[in-house]
């Protein structure tokens, strides 16, 4: 208060309390206060107010939050995450390897796709590079003969919510986790209320460690509705992050080709998603860094990462575009065998269009699946788009 004073000004059409404690940052019950009690105002009514001194400091600089999921090898064309982590860790806000599971055998238990000594080096790796690491938890397991990995996860928000829980707390605890991605999908319908409810609840036992929780949502503005199984807004509420999962528009199991994510596509995705009333500040946009190749007439194609892409191009003599309307490259080549092919995929060019939309709707950041898998030049960009990073 020093240096500030006390001055009169004189209440204009459609000035209310409300908007002359914002105008002069003081609570509404500071100026009735000063004003006698009066709540009530008139046009001409004449009202003490507190004129702050000015402030010099530098306005604070906002930062972006970058998360990279983490893979071991899929084969040759989508090589391990381990590289691109050494070399880029200083532009991650966390790391989340895509090592656990619902297990579908014992509802509410946790099944580690990696060894302890594994789990524990990563850990330790990226704390040494000051990256946090958080246990990303799935319900993607292939799941046994009869089992539903639907009814699974419908039986632990049910019945097993606590003993889950528990785990999930057990697991950041034993291997000093710094947080929580939790990337469930294909929730029993009527379970939306129940899977938020379960949400909130881990956010609690997690915020009272000092712990994050991000949690992963599908979203397609094409669908109704358009969030499918989830809440967003709720979510949201109890979750640190809500990481859209923008990603995958058109799906390897598609018959027809398309793209992994046009930039219209992703747009109309997330305002959505604003429009539905969840805060941008909130909000990790889903960034994919890889590819599909169909071939033209059958579905199931194949991943690429973009040097497989660029392998394809050489072999076959590609021709490669960037489409004028979903702003992201796709390309065409004849293989030996004479079959056509329309491959769709992401580069520095798309991802830096997309990444314009974390400033110009003002994101909390990204979410990257996965690294290992992007444009080199890629990070040059996140660099250029996101700096400075949490």
């Amino acid at each position: 208060m020093e240096g500030s004073r006390v001055t009169f000004v004189v209440v204009q059409q459609g000035e209310t309390i409300d908007n002359l404690a914002e105008r002069y940052d003081i609570t509404v019950d500071e100026l009735t206060r000063l004003n006698e009690g009066v709540r009530d105002v008139d046009v001409g009514d004449v009202l003490k107010v507190i004129e702050r001194k000015p402030t010099f400091d530098k306005p604070r600089v906002r930062t972006h939050y970058v998360q990279g999921f983490y893979t071991g090898p899929m084969g040759v064309n989508m090589p391990g995450s381990q590289s691109a982590f050494e070399r880029h860790a200083n532009l991650l806000t966390s790391l989340a390897p895509y090592w656990f599971d619902l297990d579908l055998r014992t509802p509410g238990k946790i099944k580690a796709r990696a060894t302890p000594t594994a789990i524990r080096s990563l850990v330790g790796d990226a704390h040494r590079r000051g990256v946090k690491i958080l246990a990303s938890i799935h319900n993607t397991d292939k799941p046994p003969s009869g089992v539903s990995r639907t009814e699974v996860l419908h039986s632990v928000l049910r019945a097993h919510r606590m003993a889950f829980i528990n785990n999930i707390i057990g697991l950041v605890d034993e291997y000093g986790f710094d947080g929580v991605n939790l990337d469930f999908e294909r929730l029993r319908d009527g379970d939306k209320a129940l899977y938020t409810a379960f949400v909130c609840e881990l956010a609690q036992r997690l915020d009272a460690k000092g712990k994050t929780l991000n949690i992963d949502v599908l979203a397609d503005v094409r669908k109704e509705p358009y969030s499918l199984d989830f809440d967003f807004p709720g979510l949201a509420k109890c979750a640190d992050h809500l990481a859209m999962m923008t990603y995958d528009q058109y799906k390897a199991s598609e018959p027809y080709p398309g793209p992994v994510a046009a930039l219209p596509w992703v747009e109309d995705t997330l305002k959505q998603a604003l429009n539905e009333g969840v805060p941008p500040e909130k909000i990790l946009l889903g960034i994919p860094v890889y590819g599909y190749d169909w071939t033209v007439g059958q579905g199931n194609a194949r991943a690429l990462s973009y040097d497989a892409v660029n392998r394809v191009r050489r072999q076959f003599n590609g021709v490669t575009k960037f489409h004028p309307t979903f702003k992201v490259p796709h390309m065409t080549y004849t293989d030996s065998q004479g079959r056509q092919h329309e491959v769709w995929y992401e580069d520095a060019r798309s991802l830096a269009l997309k990444l314009d939309l974390v400033r110009k709707y003002n994101l909390a950041g990204v979410i990257i699946w996965r690294l290992g898998l992007e444009d080199p030049a890629a990070w040059g960009v996140i660099r250029a788009k996101l700096s400075p990073i949490a």
